[in-house]
Parts: structure tokens; sequence; C-alpha cells
């Protein structure tokens, strides 16, 4: 896998491998269950040891399932005596230990070691068993072939597993990134930089399909003055602060935009022009209290606001031309205050 790979690819692999052997750690308990239980109920001549052997295995990997312990070299050496003891002992399914245990650690290790994992587990095996017999009969000849080709499927299958999950946790890391990526780019393609609001992009996508809603026009009075008289930075200022105050003045499920230059929007979806007449008088209210200062000198702003109501039969165009029209006639009354189209 690719060392630029995502976080998100990363924690979705060791979530995945971890449960796989989380998994392999019971089944591994489930044949030490049934090693237990064949010795108990056809005793041998070591079926006691047999069943201790069984109890410490089984005590041992239920912790460290537990515990959600990853795969290590002390598990492996502990799990590798257990089962070396095990087949000394005569235990019948003791087999199936060293396959679930070559699987753990293959899949904890992945390719590069893997090779290691499968001599140091068939190792142990062919000894823990020639010790067992003591001597070399056809038939144990026969079932060590038989398993040993059972551990090497079993770590070529799974390197294959852990290769296939790395590949795929890291497309759906990249694929999680892209996306990412894609909503921090749309986020600054329709976001205001100075004032941090929905630009007019935004407005034109998120009001093209709103059937009903109350539009304010909000502008700020004589900002071109303004800027002439304090410069283009304080302007920025009073952009940014009522860009604030305007943030702070509607309620969550409205949005608000920069619409152009002094210009913002406000649009409240189901919400009467009795309502949306409050919320502008309260906006307006805020704007002309607030304390603007430049060189210590208070410079007072004002804005005038214009209000309509969209109507599912009316375009979203007529509803911004009645809502514009409303604030122009606020502007030529005095300005400093809301008209309603």
């Amino acid at each position: 896998m690719s060392v630029t790979k995502s976080a998100f690819a990363v924690k979705m692999w060791n979530d995945s491998s971890s449960r796989l052997q989380n998994i392999a750690r019971r089944m591994s308990c489930i044949s030490a269950l049934f090693s237990m239980a064949a010795a108990v109920l056809n005793p041998g001549p070591h079926w006691i040891t047999v069943a201790a052997l069984s109890i410490l295995y089984i005590c041992y990997h239920l912790i460290l399932s537990v515990k959600r312990v990853k795969p290590n070299l002390t598990e492996l050496a502990a799990s590798l005596v257990l089962c070396a003891g095990l087949t000394l002992a005569g235990a019948v399914y003791s087999n199936v230990l060293y396959h679930l245990l070559l699987i753990r650690m293959v899949l904890k290790v992945g390719h590069g070691r893997a090779r290691r994992m499968l001599i140091a587990v068939a190792a142990v095996y062919l000894a823990a068993h020639a010790m067992a017999l003591g001597s070399f009969t056809l038939p144990f000849l026969l079932e060590v072939a038989y398993n040993v080709i059972g551990f090497t499927v079993l770590a070529f299958t799974a390197v294959y597993m852990h290769s296939v999950m790395e590949i795929h946790y890291e497309h759906e890391g990249q694929i999680a990134e892209l996306r990412r990526e894609n909503a921090r780019h749309y986020e600054l393609a329709h976001t205001d930089e100075l004032t941090g609001l929905l630009n007019h992009r935004a407005y034109l996508e998120k009001t093209a399909d709103l059937q009903q809603y109350v539009l304010l026009i909000v502008d700020i009075d004589h900002f071109k003055k303004l800027n002439d008289t304090y410069g283009h930075l304080f302007g920025d200022q009073v952009l940014h602060t009522v860009g604030n105050i305007i943030k702070m003045s509607i309620r969550s499920k409205d949005m608000a935009f920069r619409y152009g230059g002094e210009e913002f929007a406000l649009v409240l979806p189901g919400t009467t022009l009795d309502v949306g007449l409050r919320i502008a008088e309260r906006l307006r209210y805020q704007v002309a209290n607030c304390e603007f200062y430049h060189n210590q000198e208070q410079v007072g702003i004002t804005i005038s606001i214009g209000l309509s109501r969209k109507m599912p039969s009316a375009a979203c165009q007529d509803a911004f031309r009645e809502a514009d029209s409303a604030l122009y006639r606020a502007k030529r009354q005095g300005r400093n205050q809301c008209a309603v189209f």
C-alpha cells in the first residue's frame, strides 16, 4: 500500500483486520473446547493434561479477544507452546489450532513476513508430531504432508486477503478524501470570503427549487460614500460586521447571502411577511445601534431593507425584483427603514 494512504484507510483496515483476528481467536477457543471434551468423554493416558492445557489455551485467548489485543510475538510463542503441549499429550483436533494461529499471524504481518510465520508454525507442528509419534510411518508422513499443504494454502489465502483488504480500504480512503476535498471546494466556491456568508452563486442554486419564502434584500446606506471617506479597508470591516450581525439575527432554517457589493439577501422559508418584517426590523435596529469606529471616531452605519413574499406560482426572479423595488422605496423614503412590497 502507498505510504501516503489516508488515515481513514488505515483505520478501516486495522478495524477489519482486528475483527478477523478476533474471529480466528474465538474459533481456536471452540476448537480447544472440542479437544477438551473429547479427552474427558474418551479418556486416554494423558486426558488430564489435555484438559488442563485446553482450559489454559481457552482462558488465554479469551482474555486476548476481550481486550482486543493485536497478535504479537508473545502470543505466537505462547500459542505454539500450548499447541505443542496438546499435540504431545495426544489431543485430537489440535491440528486446527495451528491453522487458526497461522491465519491470525499472517493477517497481522502481511506478505513480507508470511513465509517466516509459515515456517515457524510448520516447524513446531512437525517437531511436536514427530516427538508424539516417535516413528515415521506412512500414515504419519501422509498426515504431515496434508497439514503442511494446508498450512501453505492458508498462508497464501491470508496473504491474499491482506492484500485485497489493503487495496479496498486504500481506495475507500481515497474516495473519502476526494469527497472531503470536493466538499471543501464546494464550500469555498459558494461562500463569500469576507463575510463568511453564502455568495451569489449559492443564492441562485438554493432558491431555484424553493416554492415559498420571504425574501429580504439588505443594503448598507451610503456605502460608496463610506469607502470614499474612510477607505476600502473600513468598508470591508463594515461588511464583515454587518455579515456577523445578520448571522446572529436569523433562525437556523433561514439562509443569508452576500448578494454582491454592499447588498445582502436573506431567505426565510415557511415564514409570513409579518414575521419577516419583525426579523428585518430587529436586524435594522441592531446595525443602527452597533458602534463602528474609524481612527477612534464613531461612524454611524444604517441599512435599508426591502421585503417580498415568493409564492409557489411566482418565479424567483419576480420575488427578487419585488424585494428590490421595496428596497429602493425604503431608500427614497429616507433610508434606515424597512419596506414591504
